[in-house]
């Protein structure tokens, strides 16, 4: 039974959420993480026979960039439909020797100490309750020397996505003429967007060395419409922010992000930037 004194978790820490948006999430993720994921693999030394831990997986963009290097991976998330359509990819893509997926909570990951070469998180140890944990989570699993590599969200203004919605969310609703409305408090997923702060977990939690790349990509679509109805369904945060909208404030909300497109970029395509921080972190022997 459900204590009902008991905080109510935000959405993007709950498992059922994520597992109710596994298929919206990989089709944004495609678009999306795919890159930086990409990248995060080649900041890494991965070759025949690494072990690879992705963890808060998703649908394992990292994993399968992992794989395709030779890598023997397993791929966790919390979210029990989420590593069900990660499988189905895995069969799909025939990998079902190099990537193993499993449900588990990154900051107690059910794996011996020392056990794997390489511990990546993108865009998934943002969203847990206790950061550091998760962190410390990723040097106990790695062996000595062995390497992590986390990503974040750039914090606004950079990228397009913030200043978008912000424009958008303007229009769909305006503060009251009666005076300046109090900003809303930071979410507890964008607290890591500090470049110098993020390194510094790493250190205190059980690294030796850090360093942070700063990157920019670009998501591009030819129809306004790719943004609007894929974002409101993305995510746990994402669906909770649209559904706290009324019905006219939605659609004022999406005419606000067309016409934004439409004004800067004509009639496409449109491209959208997205900025990421990622660290780069290593055990010590």
């Amino acid at each position: 039974m459900t204590n009902p004194s008991a905080p109510q978790r935000p959405p993007e820490q709950r498992a059922d959420l994520w597992s109710n948006v596994a298929a919206d999430y990989d089709a944004f993720s495609q678009q999306v993480t795919r890159s930086f994921a990409d990248d995060a693999a080649r900041f890494v030394r991965i070759e025949a026979g690494t072990r690879v831990i992705d963890v808060a997986a998703g649908t394992g963009n990292f994993a399968f960039a992992a794989a395709r290097r030779g890598a023997n991976v397993l791929a966790t998330d919390f979210a029990p439909g989420m590593v069900d359509l990660l499988r189905a990819r895995i069969e799909q893509q025939g990998l079902g020797s190099r990537v193993q997926a499993a449900v588990m909570d990154g900051q107690a990951l059910d794996v011996p100490d020392a056990s794997f070469d390489v511990a990546a998180s993108m865009f998934g140890l943002i969203f847990f309750p206790d950061h550091d944990r998760g962190i410390a989570e990723l040097a106990r699993v790695l062996a000595p020397g062995g390497r992590a590599v986390v990503s974040t969200w750039a914090p606004p203004p950079r990228g397009d996505m913030s200043r978008v919605f912000a424009v958008a969310m303007a229009k769909a609703m305006p503060s009251p003429p009666s005076g300046a409305p109090t900003p809303p408090p930071l979410p507890h997923w964008a607290r890591l967007g500090d470049a110098a702060a993020f390194r510094q977990r790493f250190l205190d939690n059980g690294f030796a060395s850090a360093h942070v790349v700063e990157l920019r990509h670009a998501w591009v679509f030819d129809r306004i419409e790719q943004f609007t109805e894929t974002m409101p369904r993305s995510a746990p945060p994402a669906i909770a922010m649209f559904g706290a909208m009324s019905e006219s404030q939605r659609r004022a909300f999406g005419q606000a992000i067309a016409d934004d497109f439409r004004a800067r970029q004509g009639e496409g395509p449109y491209v959208l930037t997205h900025e990421a921080t990622i660290v780069v972190a290593t055990k010590g022997a």
